[in-house]
């Protein structure tokens, strides 16, 4: 294996770990959501942006597009590379739910934000129905 292969190789198994990273990072951000944890979801989400950036500046779709070309006896990194695009599938599905689960969390916010703005406007104000009964009463 050549030096240059190695790095590749080196690379590779990089651009894996971030991916499972950045899959990790999203299901804590999911539990944090769902224990209305709200500094754990911050500090999840900070995560994710940097294991976004650092995936951002990696060639993928060169990786990818050589992945589904070469046969695998041709390729020495075709099953590292399969193993890359099995996690890139796994985290797309993984970021469809975040978002489902996101968009389900800001209706609630905005209906809980609503009730707390309105400060119980449109309701009777005055004293509670029993008490504007009256009532006789007598001592034996």
């Amino acid at each position: 294996m050549t030096k240059s292969d190695e790095l590749r190789r080196q690379g590779l198994l990089e651009h894996l770990a971030q991916v499972h990273a950045l899959a990790q990072a999203i299901a804590s951000a999911i539990a944090a959501i769902e224990k209305n944890d709200l500094i754990k979801f911050e500090s999840y989400v900070a995560a994710q942006e940097t294991i976004c950036n650092r995936l951002a500046g990696t060639k993928w779709a060169v990786l990818s597009s050589t992945a589904e070309k070469a046969p695998s006896g041709e390729n020495p990194d075709a099953q590292l590379l399969r193993e890359i695009y099995q996690a890139h599938l796994a985290l797309a599905q993984l970021n469809r739910v975040y978002a489902a689960l996101l968009k389900g969390a800001r209706k609630s916010v905005a209906l809980i934000a609503s009730l707390y703005r309105s400060h119980g406007e449109g309701y009777d104000r005055g004293p509670l129905p029993s008490l504007q009964r009256r009532t006789w009463s007598c001592e034996v």
